[in-house]
């Protein structure tokens, strides 16, 4: 059991990561609180987006299983040399710190705000009733926005929140912010409080799924665009120094030697509003404030380690997405770029080319790549093809009569008789999947790294997944007209707060009673 774990770790106040290597409908079903999920099947991705050196502190969650074994496995094998092992089940309920969902770090910390500093809130019914005069704002970032929205409501995403707090102000009427659900319009809200913003503002209770909860109808592909993306670094400045987050310059000669005196921290260029986690030069990840604060036990996974926001403008993303980092117990400084950070095709660091050494060292370097007319041969000769993509590639298209997998999932069957052929969309991906597979009995045919270029994609099957063991099926239908998802997902995420560990409510309920950033 690991009642606890987590709390007596973050209190240490050293360096860490807590991983549980299950895949992610597993991970979501029930986990401990603090944890990050890096799955087995992505290890060959993940492992070196979150965890860039070998020597980093690593607790392992050890669910006794075979997947489990080989995750230990992987990561010696990878070079990862200090790595603590706790065995670890399912409790009998949940609470106590052992929580099911996603985000769980950052949606328990909102539903404390909401719960400590009483944030104004307005509900569907109360709106029509009572505030229509009002502006509504989705804070979610715009594509989200213009998948689904309330009506009449305008795209203000949190990350340019700052740089429009005057215009909100100007429009002298009561802002409304409102996200799908709960999490995002705390942020929001308690961002603007901590501005020092005077204007008449509250959280749209439940945002989009309480509307429909309530039978009222969405809008789709709305387009009304309230956030100006302008520079306002007077405003940010004075937001700095009031939260008191540091921030300084480094200019484009400046930013390797900078890097390099402090390439043990996380690095994040938070400039643009679509990234996703793209990896830039110098180690650097691309990723928009607002993905990195709401997924912060998958973004971040490192506790008790410096973060740096470069922003190259303003700094209203890099001050929007430090005060909500702050708050939430992490060190924060602010860079501000004068030129873009070039991409890179990959992540480069100790562990990544630790992660291609062992590749080409291990079982798998036996193993040919085959090129896609390999295909057909295998089939004639009645040789298994098992497609170990992710499971939304696999139901997008694939050959037909071959076999989703997943590497997790795999370990508990048995080997089969005869050789099988592996699908994998990446060479690192296929070449650890072939390695760990016959270490554990299974013959190996050959491995086909997937290529869109090799098909007519009208051929290809489609579908046949359900429930896949890589994918979430919690409240999975909350957004697509499953009222009762929704429902369940709001009273989850308002209950967050009983559910963690009760050391880490009150580490977090001190720092709001404390903190000098409401002053």
């Amino acid at each position: 059991m690991s009642y606890g774990l987590f709390a007596a770790l973050y209190d240490a106040g050293t360096s860490f990561a807590l991983i549980d290597s299950r895949e992610r409908r597993d991970y979501v079903a029930g986990h401990w609180f603090g944890s990050t999920n890096i799955p087995l099947s992505l290890f060959s991705t993940r492992l070196g987006y979150l965890l860039q050196e070998p020597d980093f502190p690593i607790h392992f969650l050890d669910w006794q299983d075979k997947a489990s074994a080989e995750a230990i496995h992987q990561l010696k094998a990878i070079g990862f040399s200090n790595i603590t092992i706790h065995n670890t089940r399912k409790p009998a309920m949940m609470g106590r710190g052992f929580v099911k969902g996603e985000y769980v770090w950052s949606k328990a910390f909102g539903e404390v705000v909401a719960h400590e500093i009483d944030l104004p809130e307005v509900t569907p019914k109360q709106y029509l009733a009572d505030y229509q005069d009002a502006q509504l704002f989705d804070v979610r970032p715009t594509a989200e926005y213009q998948d689904f929205t309330l009506p009449k409501s305008q795209s203000l995403p949190n990350s340019l929140l700052l740089a429009n707090v005057q215009a909100l102000k100007d429009t002298g009427k009561m802002s409304l912010l409102h996200c799908a659900g709960r999490t995002r319009s705390i942020i929001g809200a308690f961002t603007l409080m901590a501005s020092g913003y005077d204007g008449p503002f509250a959280v749209f209770r439940g945002g989009t799924q309480a509307w429909q909860l309530d039978g009222y109808e969405r809008e789709h592909d709305a387009n009304r665009l309230f956030a100006a993306d302008h520079e306002a670094s007077d405003a940010v400045a004075g937001f700095l120094r009031r939260w008191q987050i540091p921030a300084t310059r480094v200019t484009s000669d400046g930013l390797g030697a900078f890097v390099d005196d402090h390439k043990t921290e996380l690095l994040f260029d938070v400039s643009d509003d679509g990234a996703t986690g793209q990896p830039l030069a110098h180690g650097v990840i691309k990723i928009s404030g607002t993905n990195l604060i709401q997924q912060t036990d998958r973004s971040i996974a490192r506790y008790h380690v410096p973060v740096i926001l470069f922003d190259q403008g303003s700094g209203s993303r890099a001050a929007f997405a430090a005060f909500w980092l702050r708050c939430m117990g992490f060190s924060v400084t602010i860079v501000y770029l004068e030129a873009p950070i070039t991409t890179a095709k990959t992540i480069a660091n100790t562990v990544t080319s630790h992660i291609a050494s062992n590749n080409a060292n291990n079982n798998a370097s036996s193993v040919t790549p085959f090129a896609a007319t390999q295909l057909d041969i295998w089939q004639k000769d009645k040789i298994a093809l098992y497609d170990f993509r992710p499971s939304k590639a696999f139901i997008s298209g694939h050959i037909a009569n071959s076999h989703w997998q997943n590497i997790g999932a795999i370990l508990a069957q048995t080997p089969a008789d005869k050789p099988i052929a592996i699908i994998a969309d990446r060479s690192e991906q296929g070449r650890m999947i072939a390695d760990c597979l016959i270490r554990h009995g299974w013959q190996i045919a050959g491995l086909y790294i997937w290529d869109d270029a090799d098909f007519d994609i009208t051929m290809l099957a489609k579908g046949g997944l359900d429930l896949p063991v890589d994918e979430s099926a919690l409240f999975a239908g909350r957004h697509h007209g499953v009222l009762q998802d929704a429902r369940d997902y709001l009273a989850w995420e308002e209950d967050l707060p009983t559910e963690i560990d009760a050391p880490i409510h009150d580490l977090w309920c001190q720092e709001l009673a404390t903190s000098p950033k409401l002053d």
